[in-house]
């Protein structure tokens, strides 16, 4: 039997072939873990407010602040190198995360998911490792101000909201640790939390913003002591792709996987900030029942009508059997 986080096809008695595969899952899913790991702390760094006072660059070669990126002069190629950057993470980070996409592919979970960490730290690394400058002066410069050490705060509590979010809903799983070690980590330590019928996880972040992971990188994308050009380039594009990301693909796809009890949840808990007016809720949420009438009216309309055309060609029928034949 197949226990939740396990491999898909795992057997009860595995063969040498079968084993050779566990081994290898697992040793492929600790390495995508710890590239992934080390690189999000680097990653984190890299956006760090006034990093480089503290971390000379020259210690490793990505722990640098992004407003220490070497400068372009071509500001229009900057622009065009940065925008490529992020839609190589942004991309690739949504398409194969579709259901679609995955059941093409064919690939178990035990080798997918590690595989998609692997790419998605792949490209993170390359747009920290390629990034460039275009303007050196600061559009904001709070450094030596009161507003940096609140800047900052903002900027670690962003950090601490992401990384907690993740093992509110199931860091290992999210991860890939728990499909290629085929075992239920989140379970076996005894965190997870209570979900509902079915399976949405509403406890702890997930009861203030419906995609607390999202809300912690924007505000560590915003979060800056020095706000060059490039630095707000960079929030720019993150927040568009994860406005666009969030609304148009992963909560269509969750409602339409999970239906009504999703559409609820949605309206009565933002996607992002968790201070938003509960007046837009109210409003999400009359367009989701007002979505919700329209379909079950269509559906109604469709069987009546359905009806209507059988009883009419029941009676045509009647009537010519009971017709003299000539």
């Amino acid at each position: 039997t197949t226990q939740p986080g396990a491999p898909r096809n795992q057997q009860q008695v595995p063969t040498t072939r079968n084993m050779a595969a566990s081994t290898a899952t697992t040793i492929v899913c600790i390495a995508c873990y710890a590239y992934f790991f080390v690189l999000f702390v680097l990653y984190v760094g890299w956006l760090l407010p006034g990093l480089t006072t503290v971390v000379p660059r020259g210690i490793a070669p990505y722990v640098s602040s992004i407003e220490d990126s070497p400068v372009n002069s071509d500001a229009l190629t900057a622009f065009a190198t940065n925008t490529f950057l992020i839609s190589l993470f942004a991309l690739p980070h949504s398409f194969f995360a579709r259901d679609f996409v995955k059941e093409a592919i064919g690939l178990g979970d035990e080798w997918y998911r590690p595989l998609y960490i692997l790419l998605t730290t792949a490209t993170l690394q390359a747009h920290m490792h390629f990034w460039q400058s275009f303007d050196a002066s600061p559009i904001w410069d709070a450094r030596g101000t009161s507003f940096e050490p609140l800047i900052a705060g903002f900027f670690v509590s962003g950090f601490l909201f992401l990384l907690s979010a993740t093992f509110a809903l199931d860091h290992f799983s999210l991860f890939g640790l728990s499909q290629g070690l085929g075992l239920d980590i989140n379970k076996a330590l005894g965190l997870n939390g209570t979900e509902n019928q079915r399976g949405m996880v509403v406890r702890l972040h997930y009861s203030l913003v419906a995609h607390p992971i999202m809300t912690g990188f924007l505000v560590i994308s915003w979060s800056a002591t020095v706000m060059s050009a490039s630095r707000l380039l960079f929030a720019v594009l993150m927040t568009s792709y994860i406005v666009f990301a969030v609304k148009m693909l992963e909560e269509p796809d969750l409602e339409r996987k999970i239906g009504s009890p999703y559409s609820e949840y949605l309206a009565t808990v933002p996607s992002f900030c968790p201070f938003a007016p509960k007046s837009s809720r109210r409003r999400s949420a009359k367009s989701t029942k007002i979505q919700a009438d329209c379909s079950v009216k269509t559906e109604s309309s469709q069987r009546d009508q359905g009806i209507s055309l059988a009883t009419v060609a029941s009676m045509i029928y009647t009537v010519s059997k009971e017709i003299p034949q000539s």
